[in-house]
């Protein structure tokens, strides 16, 4: 049986794919599908890096 990769939810319609939204359940659930980290994780990200999807991905690469 062939992998079946999992496609992240789109995000909201008036998110954009520069900053992260932790107020919106939808932008949460996009970004940590996306970044491969769990809600603690990039609740964690983005209080250390802020809400800039590019700081975001540098704090996470720069601790994994």
């Amino acid at each position: 049986m062939p992998h079946v990769r999992s496609i992240p939810a789109p995000l909201p319609a008036a998110a954009d794919d520069k900053s992260i939204d932790l107020q919106e359940p939808r932008s949460v659930r996009y970004w940590t599908e996306t970044l491969g980290v769990s809600e603690e994780q990039l609740h964690t990200a983005c209080e250390h890096a802020g809400a800039s999807v590019e700081e975001v991905r540098r704090y996470l690469g720069s601790n994994s």
